[in-house]
């Protein structure tokens, strides 16, 4: 049974628009700067987040060094019988808790330490001790060099001065140097 129906498919020859070939090429072309963009973006945020690790390492230790800092300077307000003169006024040794950059740190043990040491200068060692726990990378020779006590003679203000080792120019207050400090200064 046929029905007479025939159908013709011809070809039809559609030319092809030059637009439409440029622009396929332009869509991978797109594709491959918004993918250059985009990790260029994420260099960019691995590098604020390295930044952002330096910054909080950075905060803790100075946070470290301040509570070392205070706890001295608590030590120093409790035993003020031995660190002012009659008359109220610091003695200029600070009554033996002075410590001038590049002098060691008295030698002590934990025995020394439970309870407070006796002796001005058993209690810097202490101090000392003290400052090693919190800081494990601290090391004597930082000790030694760069933690200070001193006293303004002037105006009667204390400073405590710690530190704390970086890689060579990696301090966030634009040193140069190989480590970093923080100084405290009060009155006692």
């Amino acid at each position: 049974m046929s029905f007479g129906i025939s159908v013709t498919v011809s070809s039809m020859n559609i030319p092809r628009s030059t637009s439409s070939s440029r622009q396929a090429g332009m869509s991978l072309i797109e594709v491959l700067m918004a993918v250059l963009l985009v990790s260029i973006g994420l260099l960019g945020a691995a590098g604020m987040h390295v930044r952002a690790i330096q910054y909080t390492s950075d905060t803790e230790r100075r946070q470290m060094a301040s509570m070392v800092a205070s706890e001295l300077m608590e030590t120093m307000r409790g035993d003020t019988l031995t660190l002012l003169q009659g008359n109220g006024v610091p003695k200029t040794d600070l009554g033996g808790y002075a410590k001038a950059k590049g002098t060691a740190l008295a030698t002590v043990t934990d025995d020394d330490c439970k309870p407070l040491a006796a002796t001005p200068a058993k209690r810097l060692g202490c101090w000392g001790a003290r400052a090693k726990q919190l800081m494990p990378d601290l090391v004597d020779d930082v000790l030694t060099k760069d933690f200070t006590v001193g006293l303004d003679a002037t105006s009667g203000v204390i400073s405590i001065t710690v530190a704390w080792p970086v890689n060579k120019g990696q301090c966030l207050d634009g040193s140069d140097n190989d480590y970093c400090s923080y100084t405290l200064r009060s009155r006692l």
